[in-house]
């Protein structure tokens, strides 16, 4: 059985295939000679789903646009590889059709869906003071959206008064009397079992993919308001359906369609602003200048970027503190077929949460979801005794994992915000500075921190930034 360890490196990631491999014809049209630096209409810093989207508007608007990506592929936080010889998403990997973004472009490219086999179980652990307890699913369920409903019901109508309209999250401020909260605290406060507040640190680690306390309460009112009021719901849409051509198919068609000039490998270190234009320079020392840019990078390396004149302060106040996403999502292959199976432990257990990828005649594939942790999950003599105590006997055979919060570009995986960042940094995130506007899925309206805010975000500000050159 193939080892993918050697992921664990960007060098490893690029070897391995992927985004790269579908990408081909596009890099050969980007060469390494020097692009024309003067003459640009924007500069997209950064080249995830924010970017590429923002450039094909901009393209097709008839600007020219030069794509600035610090990483050697394109992709941003996701990307499609392979693993076992099944195709793998090492980053961002699930969408809905109630992600309307995301889906909209689906619809746009003719690209199809495909199922993850754990999101329907059949059977369920989950872990309470150290013991595991496993069931058919629908135990579980009951119990976990019994506590669900607990904990997000603030206002007696199941927090529906909080964020009432899911995608526009300044229609009222209810929110704000909330936002000095966590997770934790706000499970410490309720009336409810242990069995059920241990379900429920699980379920925050997971969505915060860290420590459970740094999560804002918040931030999970509002994830329960674009699943409709109803944790199933919200299950269905964050860990279902994912893109049959894979996400690294999407950026293609994105990039194929806007034609942008794309520079891979260059990263932004200065962008200063003068009255009429922008000069942006990268780790080379080359200096691009455009009229406007739109800068994609994420909330957690902004900070890495010198501005002039300096960002606001709470911007760079939220990429100091870094939103709460730092933990490691990889894949695991047992030596036994467990069907579709789910389990669940609380926080500080090393994986919050594992489910299964698909399950073949003597073995299963889960992908799983682990908080920071110092232990080595990558490797499978390390990992197989924290299974075991959901799977008795089963053996851990092989690994595959990218750690998003060790590239130095990136620095976490998908946003969860602390609290106070909701109040102190959304807003400011969103608001251009100048000639410079901002778009990144770490400060989207909607599904924050998913391939859909950021695809929200990349169209929003590549019509404004149109209105501004074209419109005007």
């Amino acid at each position: 059985m193939k080892n993918s360890r050697n992921l664990l490196t960007r060098r490893g990631l690029i070897k391995a295939g992927g985004s790269l491999a579908a990408a081909a014809p596009l890099l050969a049209s980007t060469g390494t000679a020097h692009a024309q630096q003067e003459g640009i209409d924007v500069i997209v810093i950064g080249g995830g789903f924010a970017g590429c989207t923002a450039a094909r508007e901009l393209g097709n608007a008839g600007l020219k646009t030069v794509i600035l990506e610090a990483r050697p592929i394109l992709g941003g936080r996701t990307h499609t590889g392979e693993y076992n010889k099944h195709p793998t998403e090492f980053g961002g990997t699930w969408v809905h059709w109630c992600q309307p973004n995301v889906w909209a472009e689906m619809n746009r490219y003719g690209l199809g869906v495909k199922e993850s086999a754990g999101a329907a179980p059949d059977i369920a652990a989950w872990m309470v003071d150290g013991k595991v307890r496993t069931e058919a699913s629908n135990v579980y369920l009951d119990i976990f959206v019994g506590a669900m409903q607990k904990f997000c019901d603030v206002d007696g109508m199941g927090g529906m008064t909080v964020f009432p309209q899911a995608h526009a999250p300044f229609a009222t401020d209810t929110w704000k009397q909330y936002d000095n909260m966590t997770c934790v605290e706000r499970i410490e406060a309720l009336d409810a079992t242990a069995e059920e507040k241990s379900l429920l640190n699980s379920w925050v680690a997971i969505c915060c993919h860290n420590d459970p306390s740094t999560a804002g309460f918040v931030d999970m009112l509002k994830w329960y308001s674009l699943g409709d009021f109803n944790v199933g719901l919200l299950w269905d849409r964050c860990g279902h359906y994912k893109i049959e051509e894979g996400t690294a198919g999407l950026i293609d068609r994105l990039i194929a369609d806007g034609k942008p000039e794309v520079k891979l490998s260059t990263a932004v270190k200065k962008v200063v602003q003068s009255a009429d234009s922008v000069e942006v320079t990268v780790e080379s020392g080359e200096v691009y200048r455009a009229k406007r840019v739109i800068c994609t990078v994420p909330m957690n390396t902004l900070k890495n970027v010198e501005f002039s004149p300096p960002l606001m302060p709470a911007k760079v106040t939220a990429s100091e503190q870094k939103h709460t996403g730092s933990g490691l999502k990889f894949y695991f292959t047992i030596d036994k077929n467990v069907g579709n199976y789910l389990a669940s432990a609380p926080h500080p257990f090393p994986m919050s949460m594992f489910w299964t990828e698909y399950a073949e005649s003597d073995t299963t594939t889960l992908v799983a979801f682990a908080s920071p942790t110092e232990l080595d999950l990558l490797d499978p003599e390390v990992l197989t005794p924290y299974v075991q105590q959901f799977i008795p006997g089963a053996k851990v055979i092989d690994t595959a994992g990218f750690p998003w919060a060790e590239d130095e570009y990136i620095q976490g995986t998908w946003c969860f915000y602390r609290k106070g960042q909701f109040t102190n940094a959304l807003a400011a995130l969103q608001e251009a500075e100048g000639l410079v506007h901002f778009a990144s899925a770490d400060s989207a309206n909607g599904w924050r921190g998913f391939i859909d805010g950021a695809i929200e975000r990349g169209n929003h500000v590549a019509h404004a930034v149109i209105s501004e050159l074209v419109k005007a």
